[in-house]
């Protein structure tokens, strides 16, 4: 699996794998449904992460991520 590095960010790994899928060009529900978990849940997840990469929107959460080289 991808290795993260949150630490400058404090992302937890749930919200960096819900990040990380989403680069992949998983919408919500099908990240939901491969992590097990309900379309809510997964929400909060991604807002968690765009919150504390103070991003706008999921796109953007996703670049940041990229550029900070939270994936790797």
């Amino acid at each position: 699996h991808n290795k993260i590095n949150s630490d400058k960010y404090q992302l937890s790994e749930r919200e960096l794998i819900c990040l990380y899928l989403a680069s992949k060009g998983l919408i919500r529900k099908e990240i939901a449904d491969k992590l097990n978990i309900s379309d809510e849940t997964a929400k909060f997840y991604l807002k968690n992460a765009r919150t504390k990469l103070g991003a706008r929107n999921t796109t953007h959460a996703v670049a940041l991520a990229i550029d900070q080289l939270l994936f790797k």
